[in-house]
Parts: C-alpha cells; structure tokens; sequence
C-alpha cells in the first residue's frame, strides 16, 4: 500500500509523546551514585547559614543517563532532583523489627560464650525450636 502525498515515514501524530514517569529523579534511581556525605553535609550547613563560604549543590554521577526517549546513553554529573528517561526505581529497603526482642547472655563454666538477640544464637545452643 502506497503512504500519502507528503508523509515521510515517521510515527503516527496522533500517539502521546513518552513521559517521565511520577517520582522518577536520580536520588531514586538504582543507576545512581550519590555524592560524598561531606559534600551534603557542607551544602546543608550553608543553606542554613552556618558556614558563610558559599558552596555549590552537590552531584552525583550515573553511567546510564538517557536524555531522549530511544536517545543514547551516557555518563553524566546529575543533581539528585535531576531526571531522565532510563529511570529504575531502587528496590525499597527491608525494615527488620527488633522492637521487643529479648536479650540473651549464654553462660559456660561461669563464663560469657555468646551474647545477643533471642533467634540469632548459635544452632548448638537454641533449644527446642523446629527449623
């Protein structure tokens, strides 16, 4: 089938440009490095005015920045507001409660041989738990 007087063979108008998705910005990406608590810490001081020495919003670095949807990738200095599209969520962390767990001390002879949390204690000392 013959395309139309005039089209170049490019995508359809009609289709929505890509987008970034919600939320998408280096500080959460899984590509990203951050920079070096020092660097945030004396930004965070001069924003607040404690130092009076001016210094610049610290950057991170990431090796996987796409700045066009189906563009190249490439290193780049971010800010951890920055964006692109090549954006993966970093997996949400694993919170281990510890809140009220016994602590436990294990004597032989008189002597300390192990402290710690209840459930961590060597397999030679727990008694009467399945695994």
């Amino acid at each position: 089938m013959r395309k139309p007087l005039g089209h170049n063979g490019g995508p359809p108008l009609d289709t929505d440009p890509p987008r970034l998705p919600d939320a998408a910005c280096c500080a959460r990406c899984r590509h990203w490095r951050a920079p070096s608590e020092r660097e945030e810490s004396d930004y965070r001081a001069y924003q607040m005015g404690v130092i009076r020495r001016r210094v610049a919003e610290p950057s991170g670095a990431c090796d996987r920045v796409m700045l066009r949807p189906g563009g190249p990738i490439a290193f780049a200095g971010t800010k951890g507001r920055s964006r692109c599209y090549n954006f993966e969520a970093k997996p949400e962390p694993v919170y281990e409660s510890r809140y009220g767990q016994a602590f436990v001390t294990i004597y032989e002879n008189g002597r300390v041989v192990w402290q710690g949390r209840k459930g961590e204690e060597p397999t030679e000392y727990r008694q009467g738990e399945l695994f």
